[in-house]
Parts: structure tokens; sequence; C-alpha cells
């Protein structure tokens, strides 16, 4: 029977896999690929809101994952090296910034396109609604690149400790 401090092993690294994964794919091959081929900017937005809207849980989970994952070490053995606390406090940073990001950040999002029902590309330009509607975007996108530098430097500690 496998160890809990293997098991949280396991646990952690299967989460931040996912995670950091599941980020890189959706910014660096969804949404290029959404925005290339659909018919407008408008229904590429569309789209890869719902795609996040969809993977937000699946971060919230993992990070959820991952501190589970911590304190299950933490039972198993009482004492956490630095560089494993720093782990989780990388964690739990990511999940405060994923759980901003869709709850209130998306959120806010959304009740702009949805007063824009024309679509943003038809509001002008210097419109209060697009202007915030673009500061909240690069937010978002900024939120996004942030934690996803986070979580690859999650995973290289998590591969230093576990040599």
């Amino acid at each position: 029977m496998r160890s809990l401090v293997t098991w949280s092993a396991i646990i952690e690294i299967v989460a931040i896999t996912i995670w950091v994964g599941g980020m890189a794919a959706l910014s660096f091959i969804a949404a290029p690929a959404i925005f290339q081929t659909a018919t407008s900017r408008e229904g590429a937005g569309k789209t890869f809101g719902m795609i996040l809207r969809r993977f937000h849980p699946v971060m919230y989970a993992c990070g959820i994952l991952i501190l589970a994952a911590g304190a299950m070490r933490w039972a198993a053995v009482p004492r956490l090296y630095a560089s494993e606390v720093t782990r989780y406090v990388i964690a739990l940073i990511m999940l405060g910034l994923a759980v901003f990001s869709g709850l209130v950040v998306s959120g806010k999002l959304e009740k702009l396109r949805a007063g824009m029902p024309a679509g943003i590309d038809r509001v002008p330009k210097d419109d209060p609604r697009r202007v915030e509607f673009n500061r909240l975007h690069a937010l978002s996108t900024t939120l996004m690149a942030f934690n996803l530098m986070l979580g690859l430097a999650l995973a290289i500690l998590f591969a230093v400790d576990n040599q």
C-alpha cells in the first residue's frame, strides 16, 4: 500500500499537470485556432469565453487538490521544507487569481457583453462599455499569463523537491 506522502505526490503532480497543461493548451493552441477560424472576432470571443467558463472549475478543483495534497503531506510528515511551503503558497495564489478571474472578471465581461447585443465590434471604440470591456479583457489575459508562469514555477519546484 502506498504511503500518504506518495499519494499526496501523485495527486499534486496530476493536478499541476492538468492545470498548467490546460492553461498552456488554451493559451497557445485553442485561442489562436479559434480566432483564426471563426467568422468574426465576436464569435471567437464568445466561443473562447465559453471554454474558459468551463475550464475555471477545473482550475478551482486542481488548486484545491494541490492544497489537499499539501495537507496530506503535512499530516504524514509534520514538517514541511521551505520549498514545499513555497509550492503551496504559489498554489494558493494561483487559486486566488483563478477564482478572481473566473468569478469577478469573467462575470463583469459577460455583463458588459450582454449590454452590447449587436456585438462589441459594433460599439464605438471610445464608448465607456467598450473601454471597460477592453480593460477587463486585458486583465483577464494578464491573470492567465501570470497564473501560467506561476504554474510553471510550481511544476519546477515539484520536480526539484521530488528528485
